[in-house]
């Protein structure tokens, strides 16, 4: 995704405005998306502020996620927004590069689809998740496994949890 900003390169409070749409894959998003069922589309304007370049942005896509607990896939809209600084000089610590009249937004816009995800994707509130025995849905019903078993390496920790000692 190139933004050009050839006509305020040399005019300062300078202001272009801009509306991009890209596919993109899923690969550099594994593992936290599984498919992109729309292209990335992202609007808005770079200013020209004494050589610094200010990109003011929003975005959305629409994605494919798994639940967590189930690993059904989850439809899920991402919205996110993008202030960034770019500079032609290399000279400031908290500025984007960029060499020439065209910023490449990709790298931002792929951090801003990253941090715009949900810690926790369920596919409902009430999801049972998958047994941790035998791995079935417990959604569709029980499995009658037992899950009481606790492994003999944790059995000192349990001391921890008894909810008639105090900690």
């Amino acid at each position: 995704m190139f933004v050009d900003i050839s006509e305020i390169l040399m005019q300062k409070g300078g202001q272009t405005s801009f509306n991009l749409s890209a596919d993109i894959l899923p690969k550099d998003y594994k593992p936290n998306i599984n498919e992109f069922l729309s292209p990335v589309k992202v609007e808005g304007t770079v200013s020209n502020t004494d050589g610094k370049f200010s990109l003011t942005a929003k975005g959305n896509v629409k994605a494919l996620l798994s639940c967590n607990r189930c690993l059904k896939p989850v439809k899920y809209d991402i919205a996110f927004d993008i202030e960034e600084v770019y500079t032609n000089t290399g000279s400031e610590d908290e500025a984007e590069t960029f060499t020439g009249s065209i910023i490449d937004i990709s790298p931002v816009v792929r951090r801003s689809i990253l941090f715009s995800l949900p810690m926790k994707v369920v596919c409902s509130e009430d999801c049972k998740g998958l047994c941790p025995v035998c791995g079935k849905d417990l959604n569709e019903g029980e499995c009658g496994c037992d899950t009481s078993y606790i492994n003999p390496k944790f059995e000192s920790l349990r001391s921890l949890f008894k909810c008639d000692e105090e900690v």
